[in-house]
């Protein structure tokens, strides 16, 4: 193919990628997909990345971003739609720059959450970066696109970024807020710049590649503090969600530092499948386990002296006494996991929950895709009210059961306004048939959620275009855009289209 020979010329042979091996990894994800891959680029800096894309447009040749491909359950690296490219950005891996004071650091779409861990502990700083529960060697810049979360007062990844620098599909070069301008000292300080704000148009898009960003950090607190609570049952969670909501609203809480998780989710990320106990079973329900609780709910306190963070303990120990089963808080001189999570340590802990029904031993490299692993996410958007959660709560669950599967789900307080959900569909993919009962689980979910009017903040690469239809111009708003932007459609198309 022509085009391969343009690209080869361009970044050498040994970055354009065709053989079987690696073509075959890059069309595997952890649930069934059909989509064929031509074959993966790999630029090493941004000017490459713009060559090709003129490339790609020269020979019609879509390409398929990504940065890190570590996007399990939604698709890993798999592009939305056949016969594509797939650009791999992971060469593109500096940080780019560091402020201790104004506490941000710029880096490129290769970079990953361990790195900028292992940057930040090197040079002693008093700053840490939001860490998500996927793995360490996730992109950035990958995750603040794909507007994922994570723990603490920044893991809201969407609201605390600013200054893209991005490849347009001609292979034009924009920079936002105010990125543009030669000489302005607030590009990595300022979301918003000056003029109409474009940076969330390349979020969950397929208008242009981001190559560079800004992400802003947390303040180490003087006084860290986590807690968890027991609930026993529907009835106490609905009154929980409300009681948690009021404290966040208040500001006692922060946003985004307290989640609700069910056993099935505590059980897959501490253990196996009880394959043994239960004779083969599956799947299996509380009756079959015992001394385990409904659910848990965690939270993270960030405070600036140990007096605020013993006088905030208070109020919160006082707001749920009698409202939960137990409570118990952890000083940040405790060791624990959970705690490290909570300031910035990656940890490969959660992936292990991906292994949830295999048999085989869990390997010292974890990687779903090509052990197999079934896993679907769905990912609902609530608001923040116990009771239309619970009610809900209760259909996704019987639905799960329904199919044979344990519904892993744990909910993000987001906002004082809104909470996420993520809802884990977890399998093993050699199973005869699992993959299709996997999928029809996650269809039939999707289709309530969508009726019920909790739409997805989030899709999976096989629901792009399994939005309700919009009652406005919206739609036909971002395909002028696109058309505008991308006149060959060469850039992932598909990914988050309506059509």
């Amino acid at each position: 193919m022509d085009v391969l020979k343009a690209w080869q010329e361009l970044l050498q042979p040994e970055n354009v990628l065709t053989d079987e091996a690696n073509i075959g990894a890059v069309q595997t994800a952890t649930f069934a997909t059909k989509q064929r891959v031509l074959a993966m680029i790999r630029p090493g800096d941004r000017t490459e990345v713009q060559e090709c894309v003129r490339i790609a447009n020269q020979y019609q040749t879509p390409i398929y971003p990504i940065s890190r491909g570590k996007n399990w359950g939604l698709g890993s690296r798999v592009p939305v739609q056949d016969n594509c490219v797939v650009m791999d950005l992971s060469r593109l891996n500096r940080i780019v720059e560091y402020n201790e004071k104004l506490a941000y650091i710029t880096v490129e779409p290769g970079v990953t959450f361990q790195q900028v861990y292992e940057y930040l502990r090197d040079i002693k700083s008093n700053l840490f970066l939001s860490v998500i529960g996927g793995s360490p060697y996730a992109s950035l810049i990958g995750n603040a696109l794909e507007r994922g979360d994570g723990f603490g007062p920044y893991g809201d990844r969407a609201s605390y970024v600013c200054g893209f620098e991005v490849v347009l599909p001609t292979g034009e070069l924009i920079h936002t807020g105010f990125g543009r301008f030669a000489h302005a000292k607030t590009t990595s300080v300022s979301r918003w710049g000056v003029g109409p704000s474009l940076d969330g148009i390349f979020a969950q898009s397929n208008l242009g590649i981001v190559t560079q960003m800004t992400v802003w950090l947390t303040p180490i607190p003087k006084d860290y503090q986590s807690f968890n609570c027991i609930v026993k049952d529907h009835d106490s969670l609905e009154k929980l969600i409300d009681i948690i909501q009021k404290l966040i609203l208040q500001g006692t809480i922060q946003e985004n530092c307290f989640s609700f998780w069910n056993c099935y989710k505590v059980l897959a990320r501490e253990g196996r499948y009880p394959w043994q106990l239960l004779g083969g079973k599956t799947p299996f329900s509380l009756k079959d386990l015992k001394g385990v609780e409904p659910w848990v709910g965690s939270g993270s306190l960030y405070c600036a002296s140990r007096e605020q963070g013993l006088a905030v303990r208070k109020i919160i120990e006082e707001a749920l006494t009698g409202q939960v089963a137990q409570i118990f808080f952890r000083d940040d001189d405790d060791s624990s996991e959970s705690s490290d999570l909570g300031l910035g340590v990656p940890s490969e802990l959660n992936i292990k929950s991906t292994y949830w029904r295999k048999k085989i031993k869990i390997p010292s490299h974890l990687d779903p895709d090509r052990d197999a692993c079934g896993v679907l996410w769905l990912c609902p958007l609530f608001p923040f009210d116990g009771k239309q959660i619970v009610t809900v709560l209760t259909t996704i669950e019987s639905t799960i059961k329904s199919y044979g599967f344990e519904p892993n789900i744990a909910m993000s307080c987001a906002t004082s306004r809104s909470v996420k959900m993520f809802i884990a569909i977890m399998y093993d993919r050699d199973e005869s048939d699992a993959d299709h009962r996997a999928m029809s689980c996650h269809d039939q979910l999707l289709q309530f959620l969508l009726q019920s009017g909790y739409i997805p903040y989030r899709l999976g690469i096989q629901s792009m275009n399994s939005l309700p239809v919009a009652t406005d111009d919206y739609d036909q708003l971002i395909r002028n855009l696109k058309k505008q932007l991308d006149p060959n459609n060469i850039l992932a198309p598909g990914r988050y289209d309506s059509q």
